[in-house]
């Protein structure tokens, strides 16, 4: 009896030792954060665009009491101050803007460039518009503009102020008329062309009311 009372407590002992421990809490394995590469973000590059280069005269604008317009730029020879020279040909000039610039007469126009290159000799030319206002090329599809045909019915040689130059509008009959500008500026030290001079034609289009 003895024995199996022995035999008894050893078991419950090792019940009780087994039931202790499964009650015991299960520990919770935390896996170690996965280490994740941060995103470095490129260094921005800074690009330098070149600004084009424009190889054509300067910019002619006519002012006036009404307002103001751009001339077309027409045939011309330039030379850039780096030494780069170009020249252009044109039958015709399109009209520089949608409707004539209105002037009067006895009004003094002032003419102003977009550059102070002081040119060295200034002539002008008055064409009225009917019998010059023609296709400027023989394409078919061309637009219509100042084609020169006629005489013109004043020439003059403006008073010449610096970089400008103005001129006062004669007594001429109401209508549309095409202005035409010639310049010539004072040879260029970088001229690959030493046998030509910078010079530029423009066109106004104007109407005497």
């Amino acid at each position: 009896m003895r024995i199996r009372k022995g035999i008894v407590l050893l078991l419950l002992s090792t019940s009780a030792l087994i039931a202790c421990r499964s009650a015991a809490p299960t520990p919770t394995v935390v896996p170690s954060p996965t280490s994740v590469p941060t995103a470095v973000a490129p260094t921005p590059t800074l690009v330098r665009t070149p600004a084009p280069v424009v190889l054509k005269p300067p910019d002619l604008v006519l002012k006036v009491a009404s307002g103001e317009q751009q001339a077309t730029i027409g045939p011309f020879f330039w030379v850039l101050d780096s030494g780069f020279a170009g020249e252009t040909t044109a039958p015709g000039l399109v009209p520089p803007s949608e409707q004539p610039l209105a002037v009067r007469p006895g009004e003094t126009l002032s003419f102003a460039f977009s550059e102070d290159r002081i040119p060295e000799k200034v002539s002008l030319a008055v064409y009225p518009q009917e019998g010059n206002f023609e296709p400027i090329s023989p394409a078919p599809d061309a637009p219509k503009g100042f084609v020169a045909k006629t005489d013109p019915v004043v020439t003059a040689d403006p008073e010449r102020s610096g970089a400008g130059f103005q001129w006062t509008m004669p007594e001429l009959s109401p209508g549309a008329y095409f202005l035409r500008v010639e310049v010539e500026w004072p040879q260029h030290p970088k001229n690959p062309r030493p046998d030509k001079v910078p010079r530029a034609v423009y066109a106004f289009w104007i109407r005497v009311s």
